[in-house]
């Protein structure tokens, strides 16, 4: 069975009480029923390391953020609770907690933390979009579909969250709404290597597998370690009856895969470039 690799780049503006966050970029992975594959980068990068002694809310915030970051999701977690439970009007707090749940894959609770960041501050795109992220994981598409168009209602600018869009409509087979938006995603960030890697998902589900290497070639020149791109690249041009070429792409990204100490992902590959092999 093939197997396609969607990728969603959650890029997250979180605001602590002092400043603004940077982001990095931690990997985490769901599998759909479709034998797909959600890869998520989700994270953030506190403005300051934490202090020694953390009082106030913000305090606790910051260094939830660092735990998360450094792989501590249950100290993450403790440490965004103790920032709620001080300030319980801290939608930042309930939104990072969220995240954490999401990456553990609680994706119940990240939605319950996700409604509250929205409710105390119903103006942030990020929240809907983060809380589409996880009804999405949960197989909620038009639940997730409604939080991507609110989100991109209150920042039409928000590639993340037309990408995002864009993998709920492919699920539900609107493909043609899927390449518009990562086509919107697209031309709103040139460089967003995963809205290339989804388009051409989208193109190849659609017939045409060239418009899909066409696309997986610039996901790959974005992004030279891009596995998934590579895995889906190997499909398309199998498709086309390239065997050679499409067992070069698979064992490269069955070979990334390892290098990043993803076995689940590698296995599948190696497993389908078996199976291709015995064709």
């Amino acid at each position: 069975m093939k197997l396609r690799l969607w990728e969603q780049k959650f890029t997250r503006m979180v605001v602590s009480i002092t400043a603004l966050a940077a982001l990095i970029a931690m990997a985490t992975v769901s599998c759909t029923k479709k034998n797909d594959v959600l890869v998520t980068e989700i994270g953030v990068s506190p403005p300051r390391r934490p202090v020694s002694k953390p009082s106030k809310a913000a305090d606790f915030y910051i260094q939830g953020q660092y735990k998360h970051i450094q792989g501590d999701s249950q100290g993450a977690i403790a440490a965004f609770t103790r920032s709620i439970n001080l300030n319980p009007d801290y939608a930042p707090a309930y939104n990072s907690r969220g995240l954490v749940h999401f990456d553990i894959g609680d994706k119940e609770q990240a939605i319950s933390d996700y409604s509250q960041a929205i409710r105390l501050n119903p103006n942030n795109a990020e929240f809907y979009n983060n809380r589409g992220n996880a009804r999405a994981a949960l197989g909620d598409v038009n639940g997730a579909i409604e939080d991507y168009n609110q989100a991109i209602r209150l920042a039409s600018s928000y590639a993340e969250a037309y990408n995002n869009r864009g993998n709920a409509r492919a699920a539900t087979g609107d493909r043609n709404g899927a390449i518009s938006d990562y086509d919107q995603a697209i031309r709103l960030n040139p460089q967003y290597a995963a809205a290339y890697n989804n388009r051409g998902n989208a193109r190849a589900a659609a017939g045409n597998q060239q418009g899909a290497i066409a696309d997986y070639d610039q996901a790959i020149r974005l992004a030279p370690k891009f596995a998934a791109a590579y895995n889906n690249r190997g499909n398309a041009r199998a498709t086309l009856g390239d065997k050679q070429g499409a067992i070069a792409d698979l064992q490269r990204a069955a070979n990334i895969f390892q290098q990043q100490n993803n076995e689940q992902l590698y296995k599948q590959v190696m497993n389908n470039i078996r199976d291709f092999q015995q064709q």
